[in-house]
């Protein structure tokens, strides 16, 4: 009897190769469905994000006579620290009570992993800037993703 367990506990050439397929099935099935769930939360994260700077874009031109922040350098000093009701920069308190609107920067664009915020004469954007943040109208404060497949949205 103790001889028939023990040959019946080893495995043999046969099943490990069992074994091997079905492993790699499930591994060629796992992997696009994974890939496709990460792809769709990274979507989720750039919209949700562009909706963040939509809607501070617009607090800001409300707080501020309907004039939109000023890019500068890439982003957006009057977003990021506190402002007077003209739009000037200071120390948050009585004289600046106004902002910050983003308190942790410009949003990335988790596509590319950039925040960078580049000027568009047109709006909607005509093409990508090829820098992979965002595409800001200066005059209107209109914003969009800088990606040729969102420019649209």
């Amino acid at each position: 009897m103790r001889r028939t367990r023990q040959r019946n506990a080893k495995l043999t050439v046969v099943d490990v190769a069992i074994f091997l397929v079905v492993a790699a099935v499930v591994g060629a099935v796992a992997v696009p469905v994974i890939e496709k769930a990460t792809e769709r939360a990274q979507q989720n994260t750039l919209l949700a994000n562009l909706r963040i700077l939509r809607e501070q874009i617009e607090l800001y031109k409300l707080q501020h006579v309907g004039a939109p922040p000023v890019l500068h350098e890439g982003t957006f000093p009057q977003l990021i620290r506190a402002t007077d009701p003209m739009g000037r920069l200071g120390s948050p308190g009585k004289k600046y009570p106004l902002g910050p609107y983003l308190r942790s920067g410009v949003p990335v664009n988790p596509v590319t992993g950039r925040s960078i915020v580049t000027p568009t004469d047109t709006f909607p954007p005509e093409a990508a800037s090829g820098n992979g943040g965002w595409l800001y109208h200066q005059r209107t404060g209109a914003i969009a993703i800088d990606l040729e497949e969102y420019l649209d949205r």
